[in-house]
């Protein structure tokens, strides 16, 4: 009788450890998916952010240099475009963003 609770004090120990491994790989797992889509979102925002930056460099020197000479060229055109892409994409991120927030909530 004592070999048969002792077997089952051990089946019972060893489901328990299993069941406690389980649990805490369960919740580890979902730290790196967290982690994986945060680090995933601030890489995006961080070319959006070069994008923007790129586009404002482009636009001001363009601009200095039509002040400077007294006219455009036409050259300011294609840094407006830019620039108002480069807008467009980080504002439609930060609606994204705000949205994400939204639901957890």
């Amino acid at each position: 009788m004592a070999e048969i609770i002792g077997t089952i004090i051990c089946a019972l120990i060893a489901s328990a450890s299993a069941i406690t491994v389980a649990v805490i790989e369960n919740r580890a797992a979902r730290e790196r998916d967290s982690a994986k889509k945060r680090a995933e979102r601030r890489a995006k925002e961080s070319r959006l952010a070069m994008d923007l930056m790129y586009a404002a460099v482009g636009l001001s020197m363009d601009t200095a240099k039509a002040m400077k000479e007294g006219h455009t060229n036409g050259t300011l055109e294609g840094d407006l475009e830019s620039a108002k892409n480069a807008r467009a994409a980080y504002e439609s991120w930060l609606r994204d963003e705000a949205a994400i927030a939204v639901a957890k909530v």
